[in-house]
C-alpha cells in the first residue's frame, strides 16, 4: 500500500512503514530480546542476507520504530538495537492481529 497526497491515513502509513519480508519479524525479536546484536539478529533470521538485514534496519531506524546504540571505542563496534516508543506503542495492535484466527 502506498501512501499519497490524496491518499493518507495512519494505517496506511503504517503499514507502508512495516512493509517487506523482514520487518514484522525483525521488530517482534527484538521486542522479545531488547538490546539485541546484528549477530544475533542474523542467527534468528536463518535466511536473511547480511545486505536485507542492514537494509530492513536501517529503514526501521529511519522510520523511528528501532533505535541503534553502538558499542565499544575501536571497530569492530558492537551494534545493539531496542524498541522506541513508536513500535512499543504499535506492538499491542500487532499482537492482537497475531491472535485472529
Amino acid at each position: 500500500m502506498q501512501t499519497t497526497e490524496k491518499w493518507s491515513c495512519g494505517i496506511s502509513k503504517i503499514m507502508d512503514d512495516l512493509s517487506g519480508k523482514w520487518r514484522l519479524n525483525i521488530i517482534w525479536i527484538i521486542s522479545n530480546q531488547p538490546d539485541i546484536g546484528f549477530n544475533q539478529l542474523r542467527k534468528n533470521l536463518p535466511n536473511i542476507t547480511n545486505m536485507t538485514l542492514e537494509r530492513s534496519l536501517d529503514a526501521l531506524q529511519t522510520k523511528g520504530y528501532i533505535s541503534k546504540e553502538l558499542l565499544g571505542h575501536k571497530p569492530p563496534l558492537q551494534s545493539k538495537y531496542s524498541l522506541t516508543v513508536k513500535s512499543k506503542n504499535i506492538l499491542p495492535i500487532l499482537l492482537k492481529l497475531n491472535n485472529i484466527n
